[in-house]
């Protein structure tokens, strides 16, 4: 359908005259008129009726003037939207992260900025394992991802550091060491049954958990894992045992788990990088990535001490 004729025919059924649809399209009648007969044998029906003092338009005609008037809105927005895209003002970002991750307030915070600055590009969220996360990168599934630790080097991949968040110590509340006021040394955990995120879930944070306690001197013994963060919380309330979580936490549970800070020669952290595609030319990660940046400021106010 040619846009030209369609502009053309809205102006005279507007007008209900020929002549002053002309001069509204800055044209001479005779050249409207052949448009509009044009249009007619195209479409093999009448669009307008000829009256002694302008036109009417026909019951066919009313159609194509509604569906003309929605083609040529479309037809005037599509520059500004291409313009958009091209900005990254539109479209979608496809971000993902780890259980543990997510559960950090910095996510929705930083979530909550992006979607203030750009209100009209739309936030698609996944949460999966770190390689999963990882292979979604490289494959172009997900543009940006938040896990416990670095991605393993890749000519595909960059990793910026985001934040590091100190490691506390989770007791059931009838905890031996729970009767014990401030912080709880890493070693004296030795003796006592642990609860962790399953590594095949969390293996980020599952691996750096065993390594402080390697690096303190001892294996802990493991009696149950769990396939989230929050449900090791379950069984930790339960009593099954004790676990060493991330600090942005703390609030779940509060009641039945208690909380102490955690004490090793090296402090214990666990880490949040952002995982995204070295040459990737998609504004909007670069937008994001950008807040990301200038948000140093994370480090100050997304910090969690224990």
């Amino acid at each position: 359908m040619d846009i030209h004729k369609l502009h053309a025919f809205v102006a005279v059924v507007e007008e209900s005259n020929i002549s002053k649809a002309a001069v509204r399209l800055h044209m001479q009648q005779p050249p409207l008129t052949r448009l509009i007969k044009s249009l007619e044998e195209e479409l093999e029906t009448a669009l307008l009726k000829r009256l002694p003092r302008g036109v009417e338009v026909t019951e066919a005609g009313k159609v194509l003037y509604q569906e003309a008037i929605t083609i040529l809105a479309h037809a005037q927005s599509i520059p500004k939207r291409v313009k958009n895209i091209a900005q990254g003002l539109e479209g979608q970002i496809n971000i993902g992260f780890t259980n543990s991750a997510g559960l950090h307030p910095f996510l929705p915070a930083v979530l909550r900025q992006f979607r203030e600055k750009f209100p009209n590009v739309a936030i698609h969220l996944e949460e999966e394992s770190s390689s999963a996360l990882t292979d979604a990168v490289i494959n172009e599934k997900l543009d940006i991802v938040f896990l416990r630790k670095p991605a393993p080097k890749h000519a595909a991949v960059q990793t910026m550091h985001v934040l590091d968040e100190p490691l506390i110590v989770a007791l059931p509340s009838n905890h031996p060491l729970a009767m014990q006021e401030g912080v709880i040394r890493l070693p004296d955990l030795e003796p006592y049954e642990f609860v962790l995120y399953r590594r095949l879930a969390g293996q980020d944070l599952f691996d750096n958990i065993l390594a402080n306690c390697y690096q303190a001197g001892f294996s802990p013994n493991i009696v149950q894992e769990a396939p989230r963060l929050t449900s090791s919380l379950n069984l930790i309330a339960a009593g099954i045992g004790l676990s060493i979580v991330p600090a942005s936490i703390q609030d779940f549970w509060n009641k039945q788990i208690i909380y102490r800070p955690l004490e090793a020669k090296k402090p214990c952290i666990a880490p949040i990088y952002a995982i995204y595609r070295a040459k990737d030319n998609n504004v909007r990660v670069a937008h994001f990535l950008d807040l990301l940046k200038a948000s140093q400021v994370l480090e100050n106010n997304f910090n969690i001490n224990a």
